[in-house]
Protein backbone atom coordinates (compact mmCIF):
# COMPACT_ATOMS: atom_id res chain seq x y z
CA UNK A 1 0.00 0.00 0.00
CA UNK A 2 2.75 2.35 1.16
CA UNK A 3 5.10 1.29 -1.61
CA UNK A 4 2.68 1.91 -4.31
CA UNK A 5 1.91 5.38 -3.06
CA UNK A 6 5.40 6.33 -3.29
CA UNK A 7 5.08 6.10 -6.99
CA UNK A 8 2.28 9.57 -7.09
CA UNK A 9 2.59 12.99 -4.99
CA UNK A 10 -0.05 13.81 -2.63
CA UNK A 11 -0.76 18.06 -2.26
CA UNK A 12 -3.56 17.89 0.04
CA UNK A 13 -3.36 20.99 2.00
CA UNK A 14 -4.18 21.32 5.54
CA UNK A 15 -3.61 23.84 8.51
CA UNK A 16 -4.36 22.94 11.83
CA UNK A 17 -3.02 23.12 15.42
CA UNK A 18 -0.82 26.88 16.20
CA UNK A 19 1.92 26.09 13.38
CA UNK A 20 1.25 28.88 11.31
CA UNK A 21 4.39 31.41 11.72
CA UNK A 22 6.52 31.65 8.21
CA UNK A 23 8.82 28.79 7.61
CA UNK A 24 12.04 29.04 9.41
CA UNK A 25 15.26 30.75 7.90
CA UNK A 26 18.05 29.01 6.20
CA UNK A 27 16.19 25.83 6.78
CA UNK A 28 16.80 25.19 10.42
CA UNK A 29 13.63 24.07 11.44
CA UNK A 30 13.26 20.70 13.55
CA UNK A 31 10.14 18.50 13.27
CA UNK A 32 9.22 15.65 15.75
CA UNK A 33 6.52 13.52 14.37
CA UNK A 34 4.57 11.23 16.78
CA UNK A 35 0.65 9.51 16.07
CA UNK A 36 -0.37 11.56 19.72
CA UNK A 37 1.79 12.51 22.90
CA UNK A 38 0.19 9.73 24.62
CA UNK A 39 0.57 7.02 27.58
CA UNK A 40 3.84 4.89 26.46
CA UNK A 41 8.01 5.53 26.85
CA UNK A 42 8.31 6.73 23.51
CA UNK A 43 5.90 9.18 23.51
CA UNK A 44 7.08 10.70 26.50
CA UNK A 45 10.99 10.83 25.23
CA UNK A 46 9.65 12.06 22.19
CA UNK A 47 8.22 15.00 24.26
CA UNK A 48 11.07 15.36 26.32
CA UNK A 49 13.71 16.02 23.37
CA UNK A 50 11.34 18.46 21.42
CA UNK A 51 11.15 20.06 24.94
CA UNK A 52 14.80 20.52 25.50
CA UNK A 53 16.26 21.27 21.83
CA UNK A 54 13.37 24.29 21.61
CA UNK A 55 14.67 25.14 25.35
CA UNK A 56 17.92 25.73 23.94
CA UNK A 57 16.52 28.45 21.49
CA UNK A 58 16.22 25.54 18.60
CA UNK A 59 13.25 25.89 16.17
CA UNK A 60 10.83 23.20 16.86
CA UNK A 61 8.08 21.62 15.78
CA UNK A 62 5.71 18.55 17.01
CA UNK A 63 3.48 17.64 14.85
CA UNK A 64 0.86 14.60 15.91
CA UNK A 65 -1.87 12.85 14.38
CA UNK A 66 -4.08 13.55 17.14
CA UNK A 67 -2.97 16.61 19.65
CA UNK A 68 -3.93 15.05 22.93
CA UNK A 69 -3.20 12.28 25.43
CA UNK A 70 -1.35 12.15 28.61
CA UNK A 71 1.56 13.92 27.62
CA UNK A 72 0.18 16.37 26.13
CA UNK A 73 -0.07 18.93 29.03
CA UNK A 74 4.20 18.25 29.39
CA UNK A 75 4.26 19.98 26.01
CA UNK A 76 6.21 22.95 26.47
CA UNK A 77 5.76 26.67 25.88
CA UNK A 78 8.52 26.71 23.53
CA UNK A 79 7.48 24.49 21.10
CA UNK A 80 5.27 24.72 17.89
CA UNK A 81 2.81 22.42 17.51
CA UNK A 82 0.39 21.21 14.63
CA UNK A 83 -2.26 18.91 15.09
CA UNK A 84 -2.93 16.36 11.57
CA UNK A 85 -6.02 15.49 12.79
CA UNK A 86 -5.34 12.16 10.62
CA UNK A 87 -9.15 10.67 10.21
CA UNK A 88 -9.41 7.25 11.42
CA UNK A 89 -9.31 4.70 8.64
CA UNK A 90 -9.79 1.30 8.94
CA UNK A 91 -6.34 -0.37 8.68
CA UNK A 92 -4.61 2.51 7.67
CA UNK A 93 -4.32 3.88 11.13
CA UNK A 94 -1.39 6.67 11.26
CA UNK A 95 -0.64 5.67 7.57
CA UNK A 96 -3.85 7.63 6.56
CA UNK A 97 -1.92 11.35 7.62
CA UNK A 98 0.18 10.86 4.48
CA UNK A 99 -1.07 13.72 2.35
CA UNK A 100 -1.53 16.05 5.76
CA UNK A 101 2.24 15.14 6.85
CA UNK A 102 3.06 16.15 3.18
CA UNK A 103 1.22 19.38 3.64
CA UNK A 104 3.36 19.58 6.68
CA UNK A 105 6.62 19.36 5.30
CA UNK A 106 6.07 21.32 2.45
CA UNK A 107 4.72 24.52 4.31
CA UNK A 108 6.80 24.29 7.05
CA UNK A 109 9.97 23.05 5.52
CA UNK A 110 11.84 21.55 8.16
CA UNK A 111 15.26 20.56 7.25
CA UNK A 112 15.17 17.40 9.62
CA UNK A 113 11.97 14.70 10.36
CA UNK A 114 12.20 12.96 13.41
CA UNK A 115 9.64 9.93 13.64
CA UNK A 116 9.14 7.51 16.24
CA UNK A 117 7.01 4.03 17.08
CA UNK A 118 7.68 2.24 13.41
CA UNK A 119 4.02 2.71 11.78
CA UNK A 120 4.34 6.62 12.65
CA UNK A 121 8.23 5.93 10.61
CA UNK A 122 6.69 4.52 7.66
CA UNK A 123 4.24 7.21 7.24
CA UNK A 124 7.62 10.13 7.66
CA UNK A 125 9.52 7.80 5.02
CA UNK A 126 6.49 8.43 2.47
CA UNK A 127 5.47 11.60 3.17
CA UNK A 128 9.39 12.75 3.08
CA UNK A 129 9.50 11.09 -0.61
CA UNK A 130 6.88 12.57 -1.72
CA UNK A 131 7.28 16.60 -0.29
CA UNK A 132 8.66 18.85 -3.14
CA UNK A 133 11.14 20.24 -0.17
CA UNK A 134 14.20 18.51 0.61
CA UNK A 135 13.93 17.31 4.26
CA UNK A 136 15.99 14.76 5.98
CA UNK A 137 14.11 12.13 7.51
CA UNK A 138 15.34 10.51 10.47
CA UNK A 139 12.99 7.68 11.27
CA UNK A 140 13.26 5.95 15.39
CA UNK A 141 13.60 2.62 16.62
CA UNK A 142 12.72 2.22 20.42
CA UNK A 143 12.19 -1.25 20.48
CA UNK A 144 14.25 -4.51 19.28
CA UNK A 145 13.25 -4.77 15.14
CA UNK A 146 13.45 -8.42 16.06
CA UNK A 147 10.73 -8.78 18.98
CA UNK A 148 7.14 -8.67 17.39
CA UNK A 149 4.70 -10.00 19.39
CA UNK A 150 1.59 -9.65 17.64
CA UNK A 151 0.51 -10.31 13.74
CA UNK A 152 -0.09 -6.31 13.30
CA UNK A 153 4.04 -5.73 14.63
CA UNK A 154 4.62 -8.26 12.31
CA UNK A 155 2.98 -6.79 9.43
CA UNK A 156 4.51 -3.54 10.40
CA UNK A 157 8.16 -5.01 10.52
CA UNK A 158 8.26 -6.34 6.99
CA UNK A 159 6.58 -3.13 5.69
CA UNK A 160 9.02 -1.50 7.87
CA UNK A 161 12.02 -3.69 6.26
CA UNK A 162 11.19 -2.61 2.82
CA UNK A 163 10.91 0.85 3.29
CA UNK A 164 13.47 1.72 5.85
CA UNK A 165 16.15 1.89 3.45
CA UNK A 166 14.59 4.79 1.71
CA UNK A 167 15.24 6.83 5.05
CA UNK A 168 17.94 9.36 5.55
CA UNK A 169 18.66 7.71 8.77
CA UNK A 170 17.55 5.00 11.43
CA UNK A 171 18.37 6.50 14.81
CA UNK A 172 18.29 3.32 17.40
CA UNK A 173 18.05 3.80 21.40
CA UNK A 174 20.64 1.51 22.10
CA UNK A 175 23.68 -0.70 20.29
CA UNK A 176 21.54 -3.55 20.21
CA UNK A 177 18.53 -2.10 18.43
CA UNK A 178 20.68 -0.90 16.15
CA UNK A 179 22.18 -4.13 15.74
CA UNK A 180 18.86 -5.58 15.34
CA UNK A 181 17.84 -3.09 12.77
CA UNK A 182 20.86 -3.84 10.28
CA UNK A 183 20.41 -7.75 10.76
CA UNK A 184 16.54 -7.84 10.12
CA UNK A 185 16.02 -5.09 7.16
CA UNK A 186 18.32 -3.44 4.53
CA UNK A 187 19.49 -0.54 6.35
CA UNK A 188 23.64 -0.77 6.63
CA UNK A 189 25.28 -0.31 9.82
CA UNK A 190 26.26 3.33 8.28
CA UNK A 191 22.81 3.86 7.95
CA UNK A 192 22.00 4.02 11.62
CA UNK A 193 22.89 6.12 14.56
CA UNK A 194 22.92 5.43 18.55
CA UNK A 195 21.29 8.09 20.12
CA UNK A 196 20.32 7.43 23.48
CA UNK A 197 17.03 8.75 25.50
CA UNK A 198 17.41 11.96 27.62
CA UNK A 199 15.50 12.14 30.77
CA UNK A 200 14.62 15.55 32.55
CA UNK A 201 16.80 14.96 35.79
CA UNK A 202 15.61 18.21 37.40
CA UNK A 203 11.60 17.18 37.09
CA UNK A 204 12.05 13.62 38.07
CA UNK A 205 13.43 15.02 41.31
CA UNK A 206 11.17 17.56 42.12
CA UNK A 207 8.24 14.85 41.44
CA UNK A 208 10.34 12.51 43.64
CA UNK A 209 9.34 14.46 46.83
CA UNK A 210 5.47 15.11 45.92
CA UNK A 211 2.96 13.21 48.03
CA UNK A 212 1.54 9.73 46.88
CA UNK A 213 -1.72 8.16 47.78
CA UNK A 214 -0.58 5.10 48.52
CA UNK A 215 -0.27 4.45 52.50
CA UNK A 216 2.22 1.57 51.69
CA UNK A 217 4.69 4.01 50.04
CA UNK A 218 4.87 5.77 53.27
CA UNK A 219 5.07 3.08 56.00
CA UNK A 220 8.70 2.82 57.33
CA UNK A 221 7.46 -1.12 58.62
CA UNK A 222 7.04 -2.24 55.02
CA UNK A 223 8.93 -2.61 52.01
CA UNK A 224 7.68 -1.76 48.74
CA UNK A 225 8.61 -3.22 45.94
CA UNK A 226 7.74 -0.79 42.90
CA UNK A 227 7.28 -1.47 38.94
CA UNK A 228 5.77 1.13 36.09
CA UNK A 229 4.98 0.49 32.88
CA UNK A 230 2.36 -0.42 30.61
CA UNK A 231 0.60 -3.40 31.30
CA UNK A 232 0.72 -5.93 28.25
CA UNK A 233 2.29 -9.09 27.89
CA UNK A 234 5.72 -7.83 26.84
CA UNK A 235 6.41 -5.95 29.83
CA UNK A 236 5.68 -9.33 31.98
CA UNK A 237 4.49 -8.42 35.20
CA UNK A 238 3.13 -11.76 35.16
CA UNK A 239 6.29 -13.20 35.99
CA UNK A 240 6.98 -9.90 38.58
CA UNK A 241 3.80 -11.49 40.58
CA UNK A 242 5.15 -15.06 40.86
CA UNK A 243 8.05 -13.67 41.71
CA UNK A 244 6.66 -11.56 44.51
CA UNK A 245 4.47 -14.35 45.67
CA UNK A 246 7.62 -16.19 46.37
CA UNK A 247 9.63 -12.83 48.22
CA UNK A 248 6.07 -12.70 50.22
CA UNK A 249 6.36 -15.39 51.77
CA UNK A 250 9.86 -15.00 52.70
CA UNK A 251 8.92 -11.42 53.52
CA UNK A 252 5.96 -10.66 55.14
CA UNK A 253 6.63 -7.00 55.48
CA UNK A 254 6.96 -6.51 51.33
CA UNK A 255 3.88 -5.30 49.38
CA UNK A 256 4.18 -4.90 45.24
CA UNK A 257 2.68 -1.69 43.49
CA UNK A 258 2.56 -1.58 40.36
CA UNK A 259 1.83 1.57 37.96
CA UNK A 260 0.33 1.83 34.95
CA UNK A 261 -2.72 1.29 32.56
CA UNK A 262 -3.20 -1.59 29.84
CA UNK A 263 -4.92 -4.46 28.49
CA UNK A 264 -3.66 -7.26 30.91
CA UNK A 265 -4.83 -5.41 33.54
CA UNK A 266 -7.65 -7.75 34.52
CA UNK A 267 -5.65 -10.79 34.15
CA UNK A 268 -2.53 -9.58 36.03
CA UNK A 269 -5.52 -8.64 39.36
CA UNK A 270 -6.56 -12.24 38.31
CA UNK A 271 -3.52 -13.94 39.05
CA UNK A 272 -2.46 -11.86 42.46
CA UNK A 273 -6.22 -13.30 43.36
CA UNK A 274 -4.88 -17.00 42.72
CA UNK A 275 -1.48 -16.90 44.09
CA UNK A 276 -3.01 -15.67 47.44
CA UNK A 277 -1.15 -12.18 47.46
CA UNK A 278 -3.87 -9.47 46.35
CA UNK A 279 -4.18 -7.88 49.64
CA UNK A 280 -0.71 -7.19 49.16
CA UNK A 281 -0.70 -5.99 45.80
CA UNK A 282 -2.24 -2.35 44.01
CA UNK A 283 -2.68 -1.41 40.92
CA UNK A 284 -3.34 2.52 40.92
CA UNK A 285 -3.19 3.19 37.27
CA UNK A 286 -1.77 5.28 35.09
CA UNK A 287 -0.61 8.63 37.19
CA UNK A 288 1.68 11.44 35.11
CA UNK A 289 4.44 11.66 37.91
CA UNK A 290 5.58 7.87 38.38
CA UNK A 291 8.55 9.54 40.64
CA UNK A 292 7.13 9.95 43.50
CA UNK A 293 6.12 5.81 43.39
CA UNK A 294 10.06 5.13 42.39
CA UNK A 295 11.40 7.10 45.03
CA UNK A 296 9.47 5.68 47.76
CA UNK A 297 10.20 1.99 47.18
CA UNK A 298 12.59 -0.22 48.71
CA UNK A 299 13.41 -1.88 45.44
CA UNK A 300 12.38 -0.56 41.44
CA UNK A 301 11.45 -3.70 39.33
CA UNK A 302 11.37 -3.89 35.45
CA UNK A 303 10.52 -7.65 34.75
CA UNK A 304 10.37 -6.84 30.62
CA UNK A 305 10.82 -9.69 28.28
CA UNK A 306 11.96 -7.24 25.77
CA UNK A 307 13.32 -3.50 25.63
CA UNK A 308 14.93 -0.74 23.20
CA UNK A 309 16.17 1.60 25.98
CA UNK A 310 13.71 1.56 28.77
CA UNK A 311 13.65 5.43 30.18
CA UNK A 312 11.90 4.04 32.82
CA UNK A 313 15.00 2.81 34.20
CA UNK A 314 16.96 5.45 33.73
CA UNK A 315 14.42 7.38 35.38
CA UNK A 316 14.70 4.55 38.19
CA UNK A 317 17.90 5.43 38.74
CA UNK A 318 18.13 9.57 38.58
CA UNK A 319 14.91 8.67 41.57
CA UNK A 320 18.13 6.97 43.46
CA UNK A 321 16.30 3.68 43.37
CA UNK A 322 17.78 -0.08 44.03
CA UNK A 323 16.95 -1.55 41.16
CA UNK A 324 16.28 -5.23 39.76
CA UNK A 325 16.22 -5.53 36.00
CA UNK A 326 15.90 -8.71 33.66
CA UNK A 327 18.58 -9.14 31.41
CA UNK A 328 16.52 -8.51 28.25
CA UNK A 329 17.45 -7.70 24.99
CA UNK A 330 17.86 -4.73 24.60
CA UNK A 331 18.86 -1.94 27.17
CA UNK A 332 19.10 -2.89 30.47
CA UNK A 333 22.45 -4.03 30.58
CA UNK A 334 23.60 -0.69 28.55
CA UNK A 335 22.09 1.20 31.35
CA UNK A 336 22.95 -0.42 34.22
CA UNK A 337 26.71 -0.76 32.94
CA UNK A 338 26.59 -4.73 33.10
CA UNK A 339 24.80 -4.66 36.59
CA UNK A 340 27.03 -2.31 38.35
CA UNK A 341 23.93 -0.02 38.50
CA UNK A 342 21.35 -2.61 39.60
CA UNK A 343 20.96 -6.83 39.58
CA UNK A 344 20.53 -8.54 36.31
CA UNK A 345 18.30 -11.54 36.54
CA UNK A 346 17.34 -13.97 33.49
CA UNK A 347 13.86 -13.50 31.86
CA UNK A 348 10.79 -14.91 32.67
CA UNK A 349 12.84 -16.40 35.69
CA UNK A 350 10.53 -15.96 38.91
CA UNK A 351 12.74 -17.40 41.28
CA UNK A 352 15.33 -16.11 40.47
CA UNK A 353 13.63 -12.43 40.31
CA UNK A 354 12.43 -13.28 43.50
CA UNK A 355 15.71 -13.79 45.09
CA UNK A 356 17.50 -11.15 43.14
CA UNK A 357 14.72 -8.80 44.99
CA UNK A 358 15.67 -10.26 48.80
CA UNK A 359 19.28 -9.77 48.19
CA UNK A 360 18.63 -6.06 46.86
CA UNK A 361 16.47 -5.90 49.90
CA UNK A 362 19.65 -6.63 52.49
CA UNK A 363 21.65 -4.83 49.84
CA UNK A 364 21.18 -1.97 48.38
CA UNK A 365 23.58 0.24 46.31
CA UNK A 366 23.89 3.58 47.80
CA UNK A 367 21.52 6.05 45.87
CA UNK A 368 23.92 9.03 45.15
CA UNK A 369 25.98 6.10 43.08
CA UNK A 370 22.40 5.55 40.88
CA UNK A 371 21.64 9.55 40.78
CA UNK A 372 25.12 9.54 38.90
CA UNK A 373 24.92 6.90 36.75
CA UNK A 374 21.23 8.40 35.23
CA UNK A 375 23.67 11.97 34.79
CA UNK A 376 24.76 10.29 31.22
CA UNK A 377 21.02 10.25 30.20
CA UNK A 378 20.04 13.68 31.67
CA UNK A 379 18.32 16.27 29.58
CA UNK A 380 21.79 18.38 28.38
CA UNK A 381 23.53 15.45 27.74
CA UNK A 382 20.59 14.14 25.37
CA UNK A 383 19.88 18.12 23.82
CA UNK A 384 24.50 17.84 23.06
CA UNK A 385 23.66 14.58 21.27
CA UNK A 386 20.64 15.24 19.59
CA UNK A 387 22.14 19.27 18.67
CA UNK A 388 25.62 17.58 17.33
CA UNK A 389 23.28 14.84 15.20
CA UNK A 390 21.02 18.01 13.60
CA UNK A 391 24.40 20.31 13.22
CA UNK A 392 25.99 17.04 11.49
CA UNK A 393 22.98 16.15 9.12
CA UNK A 394 22.61 20.17 8.29
CA UNK A 395 26.13 21.11 7.82
CA UNK A 396 26.31 22.82 4.40
CA UNK A 397 22.84 23.40 3.80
Amino acid sequence: MIASALSRRMHSESRHGTANDPPAAGGDRVAFFTPAPAFGGAQRVTVTIANSLAARGHAVDLVAGHLDGEFASLVGDDLTTRDLDIPGVPAAGILAGVPKLVSYLEDRRPAVLFASRTHANLAAIAAGRLASVDVHVAVTEHSPFDHQPTRKDRITARLAARLYPHADDVVAVSEGVATTVVDHTGVSADGTTVLHNPVDIGTIRAGAREPVDNAWLDEPALEPIVAVGRLKASKDFATLLRAFATLHDRRPTTRLVIVGKGTERERLEALADELGVADAVAFPGYTDNPYAYMHRGSVFVLPSKAEGLPTVLIEALACGCAIVSTDCEYGPREILGDGDYGRLTPVGDAERMAETIDVTLDDPPAPDRCRERARHFSMAAGADRYASYIGAVTAGD
